[in-house]
């Protein structure tokens, strides 16, 4: 029996510097629809950053780390797709001690370029990490990195693509709608009743996951005194 399709809305952007005003405006939009995000914080999110996604995770929505260093110096685009165990664990330990610093929660990872090797996946398992976002949908992890539990489903982003011929169509159970946190409200209001009028009904990625608690509360505040919608 095929299960009903469902959706899942991750933004990504969440770094130093980040449109928070556009996000917080992205994120009542979908709170209105009654549809959880699924934030994408980098390594070394500033404060501020820190303080916002850990506040929407008070609301229930799961964050997730978005690689483990800046990305931009490795020169590739899907940085993941090839990685050893061994490289992993220590982009992953060095990525988790800053996280740690900054009390940042996380409940899984998501590889820029959306892709990450059996490598990448052991790793995580390794380090805790038991939530992994990719470009074959969302899935639970267990014990070496082996897939337990998955919604399988492409990645959309915001401009749509060119549909590829193919001889034999199978329906995804899983819509992962992309969307960067500078992305106007309205366009992302669209796209996500565009997906919910076809029948699909909102995941939340912390579902799959027990929650995952940072080692120290750092030093941007309290988060359950900063406001989410302002």
């Amino acid at each position: 029996m095929t299960r009903a399709a469902r959706l899942l809305v991750s933004v990504t952007g969440l770094e130093p510097g980040a449109p928070l005003a556009a996000a917080v405006a992205l994120a009542d939009a979908l709170d209105a629809r009654r549809v959880p995000v699924t934030w994408l914080a980098g390594p070394r999110p500033h404060p501020e950053v820190v303080a916002w996604a850990t506040a929407r995770r008070r609301l229930g929505e799961a964050v997730l780390l978005h690689g483990t260093r800046p990305e931009s110096a490795g020169g590739t685009r899907r940085p993941y797709r090839r990685l050893p165990a061994h490289e992993a664990g220590l982009r992953l330990t060095a990525a988790l001690r800053s996280r740690d610093a900054l009390g940042l929660p996380v409940d899984g990872f998501a590889a820029p370029g959306w892709a990450a090797s059996p490598g990448t996946r052991t790793a995580l398992t390794t380090a805790g990490i038991g939530l992994l976002l990719d470009d074959g949908g969302v899935h639970r992890l267990g014990l070496g990195g082996a897939l337990v539990t998955s919604w399988e489903g492409p990645v959309v982003g915001p401009e749509p693509r060119r549909a590829r011929p193919s001889r034999r169509r199978v329906e995804p159970d899983l819509v992962h709608l992309a969307l960067p946190a500078g992305l106007q409200a309205a366009t992302a209001g669209e796209l996500v009743d565009r997906a919910l009028a076809e029948g699909a009904t909102p995941l939340g990625a912390a579902e799959l996951v027990p929650r995952r608690a940072p080692r120290r509360r750092g030093a941007a505040g309290d988060p359950e005194h900063w406001s989410i919608t302002a």
